[in-house]
């Protein structure tokens, strides 16, 4: 009988150590323990469809249609603070701004078709978070700039 007693102590004792690992509290006494770690946390950033970017414009102030996603793969909600530059012969100028707000371990959208002022060369056209700092960029050519350059899409920035 006394064994019974002890047994069922025992498993008393590991379960009220289960529920209390759940908590906040335990995760913090586990990890001061060394016996838990938080999951990783990052944002991505992304051109929801980079084959549908444009290589060039038709007109010198032609919109563009810039479509990006901010996936949040993180435990807790976050908003992100976002804008859209174009850089022409070395001059950026913000043509679009806005805060995202995206749930935790989700994504959010967003599209906007954003004015341009390009008449020769080639215009640069970046998404940017404030925090984190990434950014995303592509290329297009104006349309006196001869012959359309291949797309070049490039991501800068971590987590």
């Amino acid at each position: 009988m006394r064994g019974r007693w002890s047994l069922l102590a025992l498993v008393v004792l590991v379960m009220a150590c289960a529920g209390l690992a759940q908590t906040s509290r335990g995760h913090a006494l586990l990890r001061d323990m060394g016996l838990y770690e938080e999951p990783a946390s990052y944002t991505e950033l992304a051109f929801t469809n980079p084959d549908a970017l444009p290589y060039r414009l038709k007109s010198a102030k032609e919109p563009v249609g810039v479509s990006f996603s901010v996936r949040n793969v993180s435990g807790s909600p976050r908003s992100y603070q976002w804008s859209i530059a174009e850089v022409h012969d070395g001059k950026s100028q913000v043509r679009a701004t806005g805060t995202v707000a995206v749930p935790a371990q989700a994504g959010a959208t967003v599209t906007r078709s954003v004015a341009t002022a390009c008449a020769t060369g080639r215009l640069q056209v970046v998404v940017s978070l404030a925090s984190p700092a990434q950014s995303i960029d592509f290329w297009v050519a104006c349309p006196a700039a001869g012959p359309a350059p291949k797309a070049t899409h490039t991501a800068k920035g971590g987590a």
